[in-house]
């Protein structure tokens, strides 16, 4: 199988495997003091906490583990806007956000805060003057995204950031900025204090490490209250037990992570580059989503193939066994074509068309020369069954 849908899901990395295998085996019991077996499964969770703080230029103890990216990001947005009383409250992020995000500004919207979904350009960047323009003394949360999942958009988060701080200062009260990282982390580095973010979310399983793990910056001093309860043993945000094997092996999966961090970006990015390149030479009547060059994330590629379907393509692909995604209405549960792409100024015909590659470093070069060969005449056999053709030459 050639798998180029990284950014939904990533490989567990052998080594990550192992250290969930040991934890599972021989370093099982819950985290505790007093005992031998419980400090050491504690150790463990310090260890991956002091290790992700490490990175983004934090304090071990401002990390918390969760049981998703998922439930980062609802524990980021809920617990922070619950714990602030301010008149007529509003809350501000981006129309091309990941569906967590969107999902709790909805829920928010329904308990009567107003909602602002700032726009962006023709390749998925912010518009920073409407972010500085909605915000003022009712703002409780702010919430942006590092990068895109969709079309692979760098996010101008320093200059975001920069924007709310300053409207922070303005208004004598702190607007807490929220930053989903977790399609980010592959292929950016991140300073939280750079940023001005208060808080971060984190997927494990976007970086080969195992699903059902996830991870939360909090600024110290954000004012954040729980969304759920149980017994604290680990942490009053996240209650109940914590999941140790799966926290060791996001722990591993980072100390894989930077380990070669700027080689596997180079490498994803030159196998990108090859991709790309070979997808203009051979195939005609394509659009780039999102930008090119420096400003796209390095693991990412995301064409709209014109007059046939892109779950059409993504089918005949998935026959040969190699993974990629779509943005067709069809492979939709909503039947609707892609938001992210229709905010960017595709029309439902070019949303229709869209396939997304994305790389891992684990991707080889014959995997990129073997999608090419079986993508060329894929594209070639559908346009010549659709009713809707090219132009004329």
């Amino acid at each position: 199988m050639i798998y180029l849908d990284n950014f939904r899901g990533t490989m567990v990395a052998p080594e990550v495997w192992e250290a969930m295998r040991v934890v599972a085996t021989e370093q099982y019991a819950v985290p505790a003091p007093f005992t031998q077996c419980g400090t050491g499964s504690a150790e463990l969770i310090e260890g991956a906490q002091s290790r992700l703080a490490a990175a983004i230029g934090a304090s071990s103890t401002e990390v918390v583990f969760t049981g998703s990216g998922t439930e980062a990001v609802n524990i980021a947005l809920l617990g922070a806007v619950r714990a602030q009383a301010v008149d007529k409250p509003e809350i501000v992020t981006s129309e091309i956000e990941y569906p967590a995000t969107l999902a709790v500004y909805r829920a928010l919207e329904k308990q009567g805060y107003a909602a602002h979904y700032i726009g962006v350009d023709g390749e998925g960047r912010y518009n920073l003057e409407q972010l500085a323009d909605v915000l003022n003394e009712h703002t409780v949360m702010v919430s942006l995204m590092g990068v895109n999942h969709m079309i692979g958009t760098i996010e101008p988060l320093a200059e975001a950031g920069g924007i709310v701080a300053e409207a922070t200062r303005r208004v004598g009260r702190k607007i807490p900025l929220h930053v989903d990282f977790a399609s980010a982390l592959q292929t950016q580095r991140l300073d939280v204090d750079a940023v001005h973010a208060d808080l971060v979310s984190f997927s494990s399983n976007k970086i080969h490490g195992p699903k059902g793990v996830g991870a939360l910056y909090v600024r110290k001093g954000t004012k954040i209250v729980p969304i759920s309860y149980g017994a604290d043993s680990y942490s009053a945000l996240v209650p109940g037990t914590p999941n140790t094997m799966g926290i060791a092996g996001f722990g591993k999966a980072l100390e894989l992570l930077y380990a070669g961090f700027d080689a596997d970006v180079e490498h994803m990015r030159q196998l990108r580059d090859r991709l790309a390149d070979g997808i203009r030479e051979r195939v005609p009547y394509i659009l780039l989503n999102g930008p090119e060059g420096p400003g796209r994330a390095a693991s990412h590629l995301c064409y709209s193939f014109l007059f046939i379907e892109g779950e059409a393509i993504m089918m005949f692909l998935d026959m040969e066994g190699i993974v990629v995604d779509t943005g067709s209405a069809c492979a939709a549960a909503t039947l609707k074509p892609n938001y992210i792409l229709m905010a960017i100024g595709r029309n439902h015909e070019e949303a229709h068309g869209s396939i997304r590659f994305t790389l891992s470093r684990y991707t080889l070069e014959e995997d990129i020369d073997t999608t090419l060969s079986r993508l060329v005449p894929i594209v070639e056999r559908l346009r010549a069954q659709s009713t809707i053709k090219p132009p004329a030459s």
